[in-house]
């Protein structure tokens, strides 16, 4: 079995090729795994933890991707091209289309990215995380749910090991603040701007695991500091299973990625959606919000003092952290159901008709 998993532009799109992959070696050992991506510094840094994959890397030059995506998967003839999504699905698939390869989308997303809204009318299947997604694509007859795969590290339940690493106690709660693979600026304002507002049992109850981008995580932990509790930061940190293991709830973005996670892991969380672009993200945020314990915050009408506000509220009324350590038990048997099911649409995909798998 060789298959290209193109991807990239974002952990939201490389994290699930990922997770397809992780499940397919374990049916197929013998399976060879080709990922196409772009050449952000971001897409480097997750590429390194893969070890030894092969990668090809495109320029975000329409014409010079489309015939080195040709030249290459003429060489190599795949037996599958999967897209999940962002600049480097379309090169990929356009050129495997032309070369009379079989091909498949994933779409992360409630609402269809630009790529994905494109591919699906070439592609011979559409695997979606959501079920609201059909109603994006309603030409489109062979799409199925098959959810949005996580990583198996990140299904692995270590709570005792995650405090440990993070020198953090297990008698307070641990506030997870991530704005996504790369960061989010107003996100980092907004949580750090909110410090001077946080009440004196906020703070003893509370400790923060800060994954601030480009910010300073000297500056961020030093910020925590003089506000008077704990806080460890990270710049890019590539162990998210420690980092949700330690988590009791949770301050985020609201990207497919970091949804399907904390949904895995059940934390709760403030959901603050990306303000701009096509608004997939206020759209994901309102869809898992009807199913799962998290609160939507619009970034216009959000203070730091009104997120301080939320913050104290959410903790007082979330279970106490030693209930964690029970969810987590439950992790496994409730998440792998995504990476099987994407891997089975991958598998007919490639036999041309369904089997049980």
């Amino acid at each position: 079995m060789k298959i290209v998993l193109a991807c990239g532009g974002s952990g939201g799109h490389i994290f699930p090729a990922v997770s397809a992959a992780e499940e397919l070696k374990e049916r197929h050992p013998k399976a060879e795994i080709i990922y196409f991506c772009g050449k952000k510094r971001i897409e480097e840094s997750i590429f390194k933890t893969l070890g030894q994959e092969r990668i090809v890397r495109l320029d975000r030059k329409p014409l010079t991707d489309f015939f080195r995506a040709w030249r290459v998967l003429a060489a190599e003839q795949p037996q599958l091209v999967v897209g999940f999504g962002g600049y480097a699905s379309v090169p990929a698939l356009a050129a495997a289309k032309c070369l009379g390869l079989k091909t498949l989308i994933h779409e992360q997303n409630v609402f269809p990215g630009r790529a994905n809204r494109l591919l699906c009318r070439i592609a011979d299947g559409v695997a979606l995380s959501f079920e609201e997604s059909r109603g994006y694509l309603p030409r489109f007859k062979n799409a199925r749910v098959t959810g949005n795969p996580i990583r198996r590290m990140v299904e692995s339940a270590r709570r005792k090991e995650a405090l440990d690493f993070f020198s953090f106690s297990g008698d307070k709660k641990t506030l997870l603040v991530l704005g996504g693979s790369q960061g989010a600026e107003s996100i980092n304002s907004l949580f750090l701007g909110g410090l001077p507002f946080l009440g004196k049992d906020f703070k003893e109850r509370m400790q923060a695991l800060h994954l601030c981008g480009k910010m300073s995580p000297t500056e961020s932990e030093a910020r925590c500091r003089e506000a008077g509790f704990v806080c460890r930061a990270y710049s890019f940190f590539d162990r998210m299973d420690l980092a949700y293991s330690a988590a009791d709830f949770s301050l985020g973005r609201a990207g497919a990625t970091f949804l399907a996670e904390i949904s895995a892991r059940q934390i709760p969380a403030i959901l603050v959606p990306y303000p701009h672009g096509d608004g997939h993200q206020r759209l994901n945020a309102r869809v898992f919000s009807q199913t799962h314990e998290a609160l939507v915050a619009e970034q216009s009408g959000l203070t730091p003092e009104k997120l301080a506000a939320l913050l104290q509220s959410f903790l007082s009324k979330n279970r106490p952290a030693d209930s964690r350590e029970v969810s987590a038990e439950t992790v496994d048997n409730q998440t792998s159901g995504a990476r099987r099911a994407l891997a089975c649409f991958i598998e007919e995909t490639l036999a041309g008709k369904t089997h049980e798998c």
